[in-house]
């Protein structure tokens, strides 16, 4: 499995090459690593593809790579989409739709739940932190409300039941976290970020 990984990495790397400093290929590794961990009944090779595609057009249309990568996926535009039966690409076509954590309604499957809980990562507040500082060009103020906004009890970043079930602790601990977070314990966070 780890040559089919380093084969579709390598194929993918290219689309991630202009992204933001918080959604470049090391992103699609961290997803991929995580998904496959907590994966329990995905067949890996789609778990693997629908990780390192899901952000693909992030750099082309922040709004909508979501929305590119289902359409590139269910149009079959590459050597490793070919191989997969019409219920595969489906599985993985919803898995990148579904996997930004304004998605609103049921998954589509398990897979999709695991995209998108391996997306939003573990619940670390200075990981978080570091990866916004770095889309938001180290505007701390923004990264403040954009914690708020989505990362705090009432924040709107959806977590999947298998995410939930998981991380339950250690997401209560970050909610609360992010709760009392300031723009100075950003700052913080972001000055040391090299011992994080």
């Amino acid at each position: 499995m780890n040559n089919f990984k380093a084969k579709v990495r390598e194929f993918y790397k290219p689309y991630y090459d202009n992204g933001d400093k918080a959604h470049l290929i090391n992103h699609a590794d961290d997803v991929c690593e995580l998904a496959l961990e907590i994966n329990k009944n995905c067949n890996e090779k789609l778990v693997i593809l629908a990780s390192y595609i899901h952000d693909i057009f992030n750099a082309t249309d922040r709004k909508r790579h979501n929305i590119l990568a289902y359409d590139y996926v269910k149009n079959q535009s590459d050597e490793f989409l070919k191989e997969l039966s019409n219920e595969e690409l489906d599985l993985v076509a919803h898995a990148v739709l579904e996997h930004r954590g304004s998605f609103k309604g049921e998954f589509f499957s398990k897979l999709s739940a695991i995209i998108s809980s391996a997306d939003r990562e573990r619940p670390d507040v200075a990981k978080i932190v570091i990866r916004s500082m770095l889309y938001n060009n180290a505007d701390a103020q923004d990264v403040y409300k954009h914690m708020l906004d989505k990362y705090s009890t009432n924040g709107y970043a959806k977590y999947p039941t298998v995410y939930q079930e998981i991380f339950k602790k250690e997401l209560q601990e970050f909610k609360k976290e992010v709760d009392n977070i300031s723009v100075e314990k950003i700052m913080d966070i972001w000055k040391n970020r090299d011992s994080q």
